[in-house]
């Protein structure tokens, strides 16, 4: 029975089978949240698609405008209002969807992040192609058809692209501006490291792709993005207990128990704490893959707003612990601890709600620490 709890028996081989058939039953769970999105309740990718249409019919600054991005959503039949509040650059990558109606943009959307999504990342690991395919962390950002893949894409290429093509890193990270709590710790490893190539591609991607905002949808677009802050402001101070559940930070988890202010306490000293630790890594030498593998999965505890949509990432430090955590630090329980923190994204999406509670912020704090550890083993400053 012990023996059966290691997974012991848990080889290679079984781990591909049962990552195909967890990434065909995904697959057809999709047919279930497409259905749904359909609906007239809608689903997050309306913000998406009717800032795609205002960006065609020439009226870029009405996705910012709550009334203006309602009517397009309206005349879809769409009952519920999803406000878009992304910076103008994301509006350069999704108006290319209002050239489709509704229902064939979000299938397109969802296929298309999904497969540059999973074609960059297998190259961080190649010989987990499959766990990677089948990642529970994807499978929820595929339900929500959101940003997670979009955005995951470029971390990915980050990741890449580092150690080679390091301004080219620089210009990926810079993407990120479309959602700049994913970038809050690349500063400070950046600066730690003192990767200037990377910086300055880092700033040349964030000035050049304002600019390209400016140019070609105007000033009134560039304007019209600060209103938008009103609504996330709103959603922050008034959303229920049931907005937080969904998120996937250590200021929502407390907010929902706490309040608040003891919300905002925790948040501001883990932030600081990830930035150290981060910090601290990136400073001294060693592979990038290893600090990459805490960057990221620190990079949902420093930030207060972030959706478990948004957690494809966390595939890359997994594949650095399943590739480099060849020693005794959990015994025989290394794999089961590996397989739960690998489930951990759907398993604590589909808890959420009915314990009330979001345990992702524990697990990652888990995840943080298991790869700090391997990191100050004498044989992480040469590890892949």
């Amino acid at each position: 029975m012990m023996t059966f709890l290691q997974l012991r028996w848990l080889g290679r081989t079984r781990v591909r089978a049962y990552s195909i058939i967890l990434a065909l039953v995904s697959a057809i769970s999709m047919i279930w949240m497409f259905q749904r999105a359909m609906g007239p309740d809608g689903s997050d990718f309306q913000a998406f698609w009717s800032a795609g249409r205002l960006v065609l019919s020439g009226a870029a600054a009405g996705a910012y405008d709550p009334a203006v991005i309602a009517g397009v959503q309206a005349k879809a039949g769409l009952r519920d209002v999803f406000a878009f509040v992304n910076p103008p650059p994301l509006l350069l990558a999704v108006w290319p969807l209002g050239l489709l109606e509704y229902p064939a943009a979000w299938p397109a959307w969802v296929a298309a992040t999904y497969c540059v999504w999973l074609l960059v990342t297998r190259r961080l690991a190649p010989e987990l192609t499959w766990p990677i395919a089948a990642f529970p962390g994807a499978l929820v950002a595929a339900w929500h058809a959101q940003t997670g893949f979009f955005t995951s894409i470029f971390q990915a290429l980050a990741a890449v692209w580092l150690r080679e093509w390091p301004f080219c890193a620089g210009l990926s990270i810079g993407v990120l501006i479309v959602k700049p709590q994913l970038a809050l710790l690349f500063p400070v490893a950046l600066l730690a490291a003192r990767l200037w190539r990377v910086i300055a591609g880092a700033a040349v991607s964030v000035a050049g792709l304002l600019l390209l905002s400016w140019v070609l949808l105007g000033t009134e677009t560039m304007l019209a993005y600060p209103k938008s802050w009103a609504v996330s402001d709103y959603l922050l101070r008034t959303g229920s207990d049931t907005f937080f559940l969904r998120q996937s930070t250590l200021y929502a988890m407390v907010r929902v128990a706490a309040g608040h202010g003891t919300a905002l306490a925790v948040q501001a000293a883990a932030t600081l704490a990830m930035a150290a630790l981060v910090w601290r890594s990136w400073a001294r030498p060693g592979a990038y893959e290893g600090k990459l593998a805490l960057l990221f999965a620190a990079t949902p505890l420093a930030t207060p707003y972030l959706f478990s949509y948004d957690l494809p990432f966390l595939i890359i430090p997994l594949c650095w612990l399943v590739r480099a955590h060849r020693s005794a630090a959990l015994g025989n329980w290394e794999r089961p601890v590996l397989l739960a923190l690998y489930l951990s994204p759907l398993v604590a999406r589909a808890m959420a709600l009915p314990a009330g509670l979001n345990p992702m912020p524990l697990v990652l704090l888990v995840l943080v620490g298991l790869i700090w550890w391997r990191l100050e083993q004498p044989d992480a400053q040469t590890a892949a």
